[in-house]
């Protein structure tokens, strides 16, 4: 029942895409991620870039019967060859990067509230304006995460990965900094809430917004399929 709720097209590609990529050696394997992370940073369209990947892992494949790599097919530009191909697709809106990422994260805060009421024998409470604000900070922590990683990465393209890595430390002692400032401002709310109510509510959005990613890409795959088409 659980694995229906999470499937869509999106998911089944990037299953048998993972599938696929398990099969190459560990070269092609190193050269797929690093074009995932390419594209990633001019795209937003995360199904799109699971269709480009599964061409990419057959290419891979024949390469290797070759005895070559898929570097060399691209080229020897990875970088430039990511350009060119995300120039060539539907580049999505945020949205797209969201209703990823949103499901997964929602429900791992559900997970943690229910292990905070089993250590707690039941009592644990939460303030009522953290769980009505936290599904919009999520969402724009996602958006603004999403922008960021694509900064780092063109620096890390310009200046080298040191810069990359400055840059990432940064936006994790950010991070930090908000989560401790949002903090004391839920402090200033004396509204609590048990986390009997919290959690099915975090299931409700996370079921929610799962049953979106799925309408949305199960629609977007039947003008744009990545499966087989029989023949006429």
């Amino acid at each position: 029942m659980l694995q229906k709720l999470v499937q869509n097209e999106y998911t089944e590609l990037r299953k048998e895409n993972e599938l696929r990529e398990s099969t190459l050696n560990k070269r092609n394997q190193d050269i797929l991620r690093q074009v995932d992370a390419r594209m990633l940073s001019y795209t937003w369209n995360c199904y799109e870039i699971e269709r480009v990947k599964k061409d990419l892992i057959g290419m891979a494949a024949q390469a290797e019967i070759r005895g070559s790599d898929l570097k060399q097919v691209m080229g020897g530009n990875p970088d430039e060859y990511c350009r060119q191909i995300v120039d060539g697709i539907d580049q999505g809106t945020p949205l797209d990067y969201i209703c990823t990422w949103f499901p997964r994260w929602y429900l791992l805060f559900a997970i943690f509230n229910v292990a905070a009421l089993f250590a707690s024998g039941g009592t644990a409470d939460s303030s009522l304006v953290r769980q009505l604000v936290s599904p919009v900070q999520l969402l724009l922590w996602l958006w603004i995460c999403a922008w960021l990683h694509r900064i780092g990465h063109r620096l890390c393209l310009r200046f080298g990965m040191w810069v990359e890595l400055v840059w990432n430390i940064l936006l994790l002692a950010g991070f930090v900094w908000l989560c401790i400032y949002s903090n004391k401002l839920y402090a200033a709310y004396s509204v609590s809430v048990s986390l009997w109510l919290v959690v099915p509510y975090q299931l409700a959005l996370a079921a929610g917004a799962q049953w979106w990613q799925n309408v949305h890409y199960n629609r977007y795959a039947r003008n744009h399929p990545w499966r087989e088409q029989p023949q006429q």
